[in-house]
């Protein structure tokens, strides 16, 4: 049932006059923390990436120097085995960091911030993954990404088309992940991606990715600094209508999943 509305702009639910007001919220785009772990004095840098709507990414340092990707808050997997896969995936931009997914590549990519010889993060990171069978002729980047598959959703058959359409959907789909205007320019200011990807391209890219690990590695090696989370730059008010949107959206969802369904017993029925 759609709430009657006033001529105030007010909703009249349940017999009562409610109005919508405006939300301070934690501006999609990427915060890096820093806690000290006591025992070693080391900083094991974390960062979430959040859309405006879809899955949150967080990436985490283990106190073993390796590096973690916890996906939509459930189940984590080396940062490697997420990077090997992104090579088997289109993100929509031509000009790719990441184009096999081997561990040369890999290496190269971090070494000029990973080079700390006490604490080398992603050959670390690399000892935490399952060996590779590569049989059959199957590259690394789909292997891995058949991997992620499997951590994610351990129950469902794993295959590559399967594998593909799960990354796909999650992450480059625009219906199921949209960082907004403001997420992406927060990015591109954050990560220094200003030149490579335009404040229009709303989806995550690889070098979204390659950039805020290496930002991390930097981090834990104390080049660089963390964000301050309550700071009012880091916040952004909600508007009445982008609320009422959201909300709106969410019916809508719905009515299609129900229409679909009562089209699909029809058809059966017939």
């Amino acid at each position: 049932d759609f709430p009657q509305m006033t001529d105030k702009g007010t909703f009249i639910i349940n017999g009562t006059e409610r109005v919508v007001v405006s939300q301070l919220i934690r501006s999609p785009g990427v915060y890096f923390e820093a806690p000290v772990d006591r025992a070693s004095g080391h900083r094991l840098a974390s960062a979430k990436l959040i859309p405006d709507r879809g899955a949150w990414m967080e990436f985490e340092t283990r106190k073993n120097d390796y590096l973690i990707l916890k996906f939509n808050r459930k189940r984590t997997v080396p940062i490697t085995i997420f990077l090997r896969a992104l090579a088997a995936i289109d993100d929509g931009r031509p000009d790719s960091p990441i184009k096999e997914g081997s561990d040369e590549e890999l290496i190269a990519l971090f070494q000029d911030v990973d080079n700390n010889p006490e604490r080398l993060f992603i050959p670390s990171t690399f000892r935490q993954e399952p060996p590779w069978d590569l049989s059959g002729g199957q590259s690394i980047a789909v292997a891995a990404l058949i991997e992620f598959f499997k951590r994610m959703r351990p129950g469902d058959p794993a295959t590559i088309e399967n594998a593909k359409q799960f990354m796909e959907e999650q992450l480059f789909d625009q219906r199921h992940y949209d960082l907004e205007r403001v997420g992406r320019y927060k990015l591109n200011q954050k990560l220094d991606l200003m030149d490579k990807i335009p404040v229009s391209h709303r989806n995550v890219t690889r070098w979204d990715v390659v950039y805020l690990i290496r930002r991390m590695i930097m981090i834990n090696n104390e080049k660089e600094d963390k964000d301050d989370i309550d700071h009012l730059g880091n916040r952004r008010v909600k508007t009445v209508g982008e609320l009422v949107q959201n909300k709106l959206r969410i019916g809508l969802r719905r009515m299609e999943r129900v229409i679909k369904e009562r089209m699909s017993i029809r058809d059966q029925d017939q």
